[in-house]
């Protein structure tokens, strides 16, 4: 016959421990072999952090040579009277219209740039409708000035019908 072995309650702690230590051990030891393997990725983001920072630089700098442009192109368009524009202005207005349009290229990622096409195709509309206005207002002067030459040309022809009429009268008198 075989006698059981009994471990007293002291015994019992210290296998307990020994097998949640061993369970650790094996538990880092496994960890270790097999994530050693993967890519933390903790470990890019301080690179990360420094190309957002590198792109808000880039921003900033393209934010600042455009602003001028924009400032600029919006005070030429608000300049424009209701007259004709020489060509060459219209050519300028154009040209930073179409500047502001493209500012922003594809090697920068920030989200902010969209603002710029919107603003660039307001700035369009803008002198488009300037420039509906000048040839609206040129056509009312036109229509005008044709408006009086008609009326004083028809006040002609009257003074010349009643000479004629005044005329007969006095041949037939």
């Amino acid at each position: 016959m075989q006698g059981q072995v009994t471990l007293s309650k002291k015994e019992k702690q210290y296998q307990f421990f020994y097998l949640i230590l061993m369970l650790l051990a094996a538990i880092i030891f496994l960890g270790i072999i097999f994530l050693k393997r993967f890519k933390s990725p903790f470990s890019d983001e301080d690179i990360l952090s420094i190309q957002k920072l590198e792109e808000k630089a880039k921003f900033d700098q393209q934010q600042k040579l455009t602003q001028r442009l924009v400032d600029s192109t919006f005070v030429q368009i608000q300049k424009l009277t209701n007259e004709t524009t020489e060509p060459f202005v219209e050519n300028t207005i154009q040209t930073g219209i179409n500047d502001i349009n493209g500012s922003f290229g594809v090697d920068i990622i920030d989200i902010r740039k969209d603002a710029y096409p919107q603003i660039a195709h307001f700035y369009k509309m803008y002198f488009e409708d300037k420039q509906i206005i000048s040839s609206t207002t040129e056509d009312i002067k036109l229509f005008e000035k044709k408006y009086q030459e008609c009326m004083i040309g028809l006040k002609e022809k009257r003074d010349r019908v009643s000479q004629r009429a005044n005329a007969l009268k006095d041949r037939t008198q």
